[in-house]
């Protein structure tokens, strides 16, 4: 459990200080940031490997148990290395920042920016519509409430920086710069919300146009099996070979019917044809094999990439909901899908694996996430989805990972840092207040 505990909290403080250097980039400019941005790096190496080193455990690799312990001391101290990285350059990142200093500055550009992406909301609820309309429910159901929890982020946004426009008037600066991070967040993560809806949108519409050639090139390899069948009938090849029929013949008639999840039918067709290939790699040449994954691996990348986007976008904007498992399958996820990409020119076979397994872990990491976030949303009973999820004022902001525990008690918006000094902000008073007794449990 604390090991689980130390990669979550560790995870939290990499995507917070991530998000924070994205906007001190946007204002002061790379160069200025490039210290920040460099030790940012160092811990997303440490963590990366504290997650590696996770998945391992979870696969039971390795067996022994000093061998475990060993791996459970690495991670802990991997987790402490990245948060203390982050926490050494904090203070420097504050002073940076000013913000208390340019709070009238920051008001304004806050302001404007949640109503920019408050414009945004009404045209992502026309896109889930177009999809409904053309995708079965499952294949958009991961975005399905991601326009309402933008807007309730939005609208939290909106309560925040209303309150820091008094605050700012009454001298209480402080309070001001820690509300209008607060604000800021919200705004980012109902940015990353809608945008999750359009990278759906472009998912499904892109495995639409590769089905036509996955079916081709199953086509294809049912050819060569119905070849080899005849003089050698019966066994696996057979098998797979009538598999890979029912699917290709389940998918086309999907296509048929008009309303599909695009994404799983081109998934369930690669699957039947790999295991085809697979079977049939033994007559073929090595090159052969090489042109043959060639053939197949744009669209195995694009699934993968599809897979690891989704549940990117999902933990990403209701982390303060998800448990370690799932980060974990997620940061396996991208591991492989950047090995499938540095092999994609010259070993297209290892890519091809690679992105499988990227696509494998994936799924794997959403159904985790998926898991989490009803549990959590069962327990906070303040607003659920139909995924259980928290959708209203500071819960909402305490889902997604916007607001956490203050160092001295209180809540207040996450900052560049780790886990010593991520907290350091509070807001307090009402805020805290209004969040339900389960929710502000969660944060403990």
């Amino acid at each position: 459990m604390r090991v689980s505990h130390a990669l979550v909290a560790t995870d939290d403080a990499v995507q917070t200080s991530e998000q924070e250097l994205g906007f001190a980039t946007a204002r002061f400019g790379a160069a200025t940031a490039a210290p920040f941005s460099a030790a940012l790096e160092s811990a997303r190496g440490q963590l990366a490997a504290a997650f590696s080193l996770h998945q391992q455990l979870d696969e039971g690799i390795p067996a022994d148990d000093a061998t475990r312990h060993s791996y459970l001391t690495d991670i802990s101290a991997r987790c402490a290395e990245a948060s203390r990285v982050l926490d050494d350059h904090s203070e420097a990142f504050d002073l940076l920042q000013d913000l208390e200093a340019r709070a009238p500055q920051l008001l304004a550009e806050v302001d404007a920016y949640v109503a920019q992406q408050a414009a945004r909301v009404s045209a992502s609820r026309q896109i889930l519509g177009r999809l409904a309309a053309g995708y079965t429910p499952q294949a958009i159901g991961t975005v399905a409430t991601n326009p309402d929890q933008a807007s309730q982020r939005l609208d939290f946004a909106a309560a925040t920086v209303s309150s820091s426009r008094h605050d700012l008037a009454a001298g209480r600066t402080g309070r001001t710069s820690a509300l209008l991070q607060a604000a800021e967040s919200a705004a980012d993560q109902a940015t990353d919300l809608l945008n999750a809806v359009e990278h759906v949108q472009a998912q499904l519409t892109q495995a639409a146009s590769a089905l036509p050639a996955a079916l081709r090139e199953t086509d294809a390899e049912l050819a060569d099996a119905a070849a080899l069948l005849t003089d050698r009938p019966g066994g696996e090849l057979a098998s797979l070979a009538a598999r890979a029929h029912a699917v290709t013949a389940e998918a086309r008639a999907r296509q048929a019917a008009g309303c599909l999840d695009t994404l799983v039918t081109l998934r369930d067709v690669q699957q039947a044809d790999a295991a085809l290939d697979y079977a049939l790699a033994g007559t073929r040449a090595r090159r052969d094999n090489q042109e043959r994954a060639r053939a197949v691996l744009d669209q195995t990348m694009l699934v993968a990439r599809s897979a690891v986007t989704s549940a990117r976008d999902f933990i990403t904007t209701r982390r303060g909901g998800v448990g370690a498992r799932a980060r974990t399958r997620l940061a396996e996820a991208r591991r492989h899908f950047q090995q499938a990409i540095g092999y994609a020119r010259d070993d297209p076979e290892t890519a091809v694996t690679e992105a499988e397994r990227a696509d494998l872990l994936a799924q794997q990491a959403l159904t985790a996430a998926e898991q989490d976030v009803s549990e959590f949303g069962h327990r906070a009973g303040d607003g659920a989805g139909g995924r259980g999820e928290v959708e209203t004022g500071p819960a909402g902001a305490i889902f997604g990972g916007i607001l956490i525990a203050g160092r001295s008690g209180g809540i207040g918006p996450g900052s560049f840092g780790g886990i010593g000094t991520r907290g350091r902000r509070n807001i307090g008073g009402t805020f805290a207040a209004n969040i339900s007794l389960a929710a502000a449990q969660r944060l403990r």
